[in-house]
């Protein structure tokens, strides 16, 4: 059987996918038919020798869906649920943080913990509004354990790949004592050989934080957040803004340590030691050693690991004088990943890597051969043109192919994708490479005495590239159909609609002599699907988005092409910022174009500052800001306006008009329906914040949404009519 290690690889991956995107009691299923196809397969190899060749690639395949199943299920008893078990106990937690992550929406910092002793998990996430987290400290302190992402399915799955199935909430003060000093002092008793394991990771995350204390010295921080997030992958500092710019443009891949920048510092480390006079097989070694410390020095990224494992394959077979089979490769960093963790599988990030590395190994080079033999030979005869052509060319079929092959991932995960992806990486490709290389250079060369003259040309260079691709990115984003969701049913009949066209292709392959078939059929199912996406976007661009978000305030979010405008920062709830950006999200929101906190700062300072940290209205109004009277009109938009009718304290109701169609706000459940006009108590839809007593007294055609109790709520209006979507109405 050809190139086994590739069949095992992905069967394995694709087995631990299907599960954790459909439940766990699939791993029993898969693990009982896969046995039993075994059985089956085995007899039939012992009764009939026809056919051998095939029953035993699919007894292989059968052989590994169990494998999968039994290791996804023992994973889950053996480890999972033995430590979700412990949530709501009030333990003593003793570890040191191996990570910092990203703070939370109410401003706490978060960081990973890993036990000393292995109890009560390996890993409890750690949440603290009074200690900034800093790798490698260690401490003992009593906190109650809860179970990660309990209501969030999502969420769950997000933290079971990583290994974190229990998080807790830091009470008081922390006092961290550095692990190394703890080490020396004999109060940890590990061994010579997982100390020194331990060492060489703390140390390598001290020296990346050296390097981006370094870049962040040398430019402002929108420039330096980019830099740094390319160089180690740390996005932390990432505005959001920018986040979304580089979303909607399809080149957030090159924040992600991957396959890019560690084939990019080998590659170039490879070709420098040749030129150097180094042998193909002491080049090859000295590569190899230096993969295992960029995958130390990034932390053990999953993609940085599949990468290295990759180009370690390479290499390895370079010193043995034979030729590596990239698909094999690609089967053994699978394998390399996601051994030690099942979870892995349901891993975003491990699933779009495997897939775009998939698409430029098996799409990429008879497509390219073909464009090659039989459009640049023929119709480019000039030797140089012909190899630019080539250039470009490559560049955007490696990021057509990438774009297929994780079309479907993207569909379910993100639910959005970017249509100037090829032009995106086609114009920044070269200037990430560049900006890599020099970030790099100018950070180490910051951390030697003799070379930090070099630091700030290599930053101001860096920082140049880093402007040129913002603006890039922002220009590209900013194009009509530049992101388009995937959620509305014209994408969905186009997705069936292709998958048809690409049925009947396969049907008729064999029965036609011409080749051409596949490509036409290939064609064919490509424009069908990005007509129906193209279609969906085009009839919602005129449509205004009204969302009632479901927070603890009053918190309604209007979208129209690309803009958002909110009313209200929803209390002090802190899941409000989240919500908002995930609606934000959703609706492909590039700027927010107005803010209005209609009720007093005190009731929602809270959830007003998150937004404002994240976000930058380019009109923010307060309740200081608007006039001391009964009635305030303001205008959001041509289509979008709001009048605010202030009664006694803090009672307010808003009669917001989206294209025609009125939506009447009240901001408290005590606001006197009697005396709001007439054409606030004829609104169509009426949402109320909070529980009210008595009646509303609305006319009998009102929806009435009430918050807290029907989740979120979206009112789509266009021409004067509205439509209702995700709503439990709690009256008619």
């Amino acid at each position: 059987m050809d190139k086994p290690f590739f069949y095992f690889g992905s069967a394995y991956l694709w087995t631990l996918m299907l599960i954790a995107l459909t439940a766990d009691a699939m791993a029993w299923v898969f693990l009982g038919l896969s046995l039993a196809v075994c059985v089956w397969l085995a007899v039939r190899l012992k009764t009939q020798k026809r056919g051998t060749e095939k029953r035993k690639f699919f007894l292989l395949a059968a052989l590994t869906v169990a494998l999968a199943s039994a290791a996804f299920l023992l994973q889950l008893n053996l480890v999972c649920r033995p430590a979700i078990a412990q949530a709501g106990e009030r333990v003593t937690l003793r570890g040191y943080v191996t990570e910092v992550l990203n703070d939370s929406a109410s401003g706490a910092h978060r960081c990973v913990v890993r036990t000393l002793d292995g109890t009560p998990a390996r890993q409890v996430r750690l949440s603290t509004s009074h200690y900034v987290p800093k790798i490698g400290d260690s401490f003992d302190l009593t906190v109650t354990l809860k179970t990660l992402g309990e209501d969030a399915p999502d969420v769950h799955r997000y933290y079971r790949s990583r290994g974190l199935y229990l998080g807790a909430t830091a009470e008081g003060r922390i006092d961290g004592t550095p692990l190394t000093e703890r080490i020396d002092a004999g109060e940890v008793d590990w061994g010579p050989l997982r100390e020194g394991a331990v060492r060489l990771v703390l140390r390598s995350g001290e020296f990346r934080e050296r390097l981006e204390k370094v870049v962040s010295e040398q430019l402002p921080d929108e420039y330096a957040a980019i830099l740094n997030g390319m160089l180690v992958g740390d996005t932390g500092a990432l505005a959001s803004g920018t986040r979304d710019t580089f979303r909607r443009s399809g080149v957030m891949h090159l924040f992600a340590v991957s396959g890019f920048h560690t084939s990019l510092w080998t590659m170039l480390l490879y070709k420098l030691l040749l030129r150097l006079g180094a042998g193909k097989k002491t080049s090859s070694g000295l590569c190899l050693l230096f993969l295992l410390f960029f995958v130390v020095l990034t932390g053990f990224a999953r993609s940085a690991i599949r990468a290295a494992v990759m180009l370690g394959v390479f290499f390895l077979c370079r010193m043995l004088l034979r030729s590596p089979d990239p698909l094999a490769s690609l089967g053994l960093a699978v394998l390399a990943v996601v051994l030690p963790n099942p979870f892995y599988g349901g891993d975003a990030g491990v699933l779009l890597s495997y897939f775009a590395t998939l698409g430029i190994l098996s799409l990429y080079p008879p497509v390219m051969k073909d464009l090659r033999d039989h459009f640049l030979k023929e119709r480019i005869h000039n030797y140089r043109r012909r190899k630019r052509v080539d250039g470009v060319l490559s560049l955007l079929l490696i990021a057509l192919c990438t774009s297929l092959m994780t079309l479907p991932v993207v569909t379910m995960t993100f639910e959005n994708i970017s249509l100037v992806t090829l032009v995106s990486n086609l114009l920044l490709t070269a200037a990430a490479s560049q900006a890599i290389l020099l970030t790099g250079a100018g950070a180490v060369c910051g951390l030697i005495p003799g070379l930090s003259l070099l630091t700030p040309w290599c930053g101001l260079a860096g920082g140049v590239l880093a402007r040129y691709m913002l603006r890039i990115c922002a220009k590209l984003s900013d194009l009509p159909f530049a992101y388009v969701t995937l959620t509305g049913k014209g994408f969905l009949l186009g997705l069936v609609a292709a998958l048809l066209v690409a049925v009947a292709g396969f049907v008729l392959y064999g029965s036609l002599p011409e080749r051409g078939l596949v490509r036409v059929t290939a064609l064919l199912s490509a424009i069908v699907l990005l007509g129906s996406v193209l279609t969906d976007t085009a009839f919602d661009r005129n449509v205004v988005h009204v969302t009632f978000a479901d927070v603890g305030g009053t918190c309604i979010v209007v979208t129209f092409r690309h803009a958002a405008y909110i009313i209200g920062a929803g209390g002090d709830d802190y899941q409000t910022p989240l919500r908002v950006d995930d609606i934000l999200s959703r609706a492909s929101v590039t700027k927010l174009a107005a803010l209005v906190v209609p009720r007093s700062k005190k009731t929602e300072s809270a959830a007003l500052e998150a937004l404002l940290e994240e976000w930058e209205p380019e009109v923010l109004l307060k309740p200081e800001d608007l006039p001391d009277t009964p009635l305030q009109t303001v205008s959001l938009a041509p289509d979008i306006s709001l009048k605010l009718y202030r009664q006694e304290g803090d009672d307010c109701a808003g009669l917001l008009t989206v294209q025609g169609v009125d939506l009447l706000l009240l901001f408290r459940p005590t606001v006197d329906l009697d005396r709001l006009p007439s054409e606030a108590r004829s609104a169509p839809v009426c949402f109320l914040r909070g529980k009210r007593s008595g009646d509303l007294k609305l006319t009998p055609s009102s929806y009435i949404i009430v918050s807290g109790e029907s989740g979120e709520v979206e009112a789509r209006a266009r021409n004067g009519k509205f439509r209702l979507y995700r709503a439990c109405i709690a009256a008619k």
